[in-house]
């Protein structure tokens, strides 16, 4: 595991909300019109209809909506396997420096300050470049 993957963590659930956003709204593409239209028969009295239904078909909605639930798993499969990769770490300040880091997305003063002990945010920050460059 890198730095860039670990970077990506927060930005993959993040992107897992939206696209759980998008599913959701699929149902929501209800369009309303207005048609003008008369009786069948005599007396013809023109009036005035709603009509609703949805905006796409619904096939191509349930094609989309398979589509945009297989990606959502794909990155919720790379969430898991980067938890499962920080809860392998033996040491526990690295695993809590790299929780706070890119599970909860901290900044590294914030990291220190969080760890305290005298840490800085510097040294804390060369620990972790120490422990991703042996891993």
């Amino acid at each position: 595991m890198n730095k860039n993957q670990l970077r990506q963590l927060r930005h993959l659930k993040s992107e897992i909300r939206l696209l759980k956003q998008q599913i959701d709204n699929l149902e929501s593409e209800i369009v309303t019109d207005r048609v003008r239209g008369s009786d069948v028969e005599h007396p013809y009295i023109e009036k005035t209809y709603i009509i609703r239904g949805l905006a796409y078909d619904r096939r191509k909605i349930k094609r989309l909506k398979e589509k945009l639930q297989r990606r959502v798993d794909d990155l919720i499969d790379l969430v898991v396997e980067i938890n499962e990769y920080i809860e392998t770490i033996d040491d526990s300040l690295i695993r809590q420096i790299i929780t706070l880091r890119y599970v909860n997305g901290l900044t590294w003063d914030q990291v220190a300050a969080h760890i305290g002990g005298g840490n800085t945010a510097d040294s804390l920050r060369k620990m972790h470049d120490r422990f991703l460059k042996g891993a």
